[in-house]
């Protein structure tokens, strides 16, 4: 009676060894639930990453002009101004200088524009080859 149950109930013999069927597939739910809860964490998390980054860059573009605007007793920029040729490199301004003078020296991934007043209007992505759109 007792050999009966065991074969019934599904109890292994002593040279089995492994996991059944059902303990894989609980094992695997349960893994796929875990990974359904985190992947959507991790990937917002990357992109406040790049939102921050972003931002960081705008204000810090935006205090080179403002400074630069204050060095140069500029209370707008406009093309009588001189500002055209200070953008692209010029030297039209006090002591030669120019906005790269004015920017941290590391590599912007971004194309700005801005107002007269000096106030960044827009701030867009770099294309692929490096020009801004």
């Amino acid at each position: 009676m007792r050999n009966i149950l065991k074969r019934t109930l599904g109890s292994r013999s002593e040279d089995q060894k492994g996991f059944t069927l059902i303990e894989l597939l609980v094992v695997v739910g349960i893994i796929v639930a875990l990974a359904a809860v985190i992947v959507p964490l991790v990937i917002q998390f990357s992109g406040r990453g790049d939102v921050g980054a972003a931002s960081a860059e705008w204000d810090a573009i935006q205090s080179a002009i403002d400074t630069m605007m204050a060095d140069n007793t500029l209370t707008t920029l406009t093309a009588s101004s001189g500002s055209a040729a200070f953008i692209l490199d010029s030297t039209n301004f006090v002591g030669g200088q120019t906005l790269a003078d004015y920017v941290r020296d590391t590599t912007t991934v971004y194309c700005y524009t801005w107002a007269g007043s000096g106030r960044i209007l827009t701030q867009v992505a770099v294309t692929s080859g490096g020009a801004c759109p």
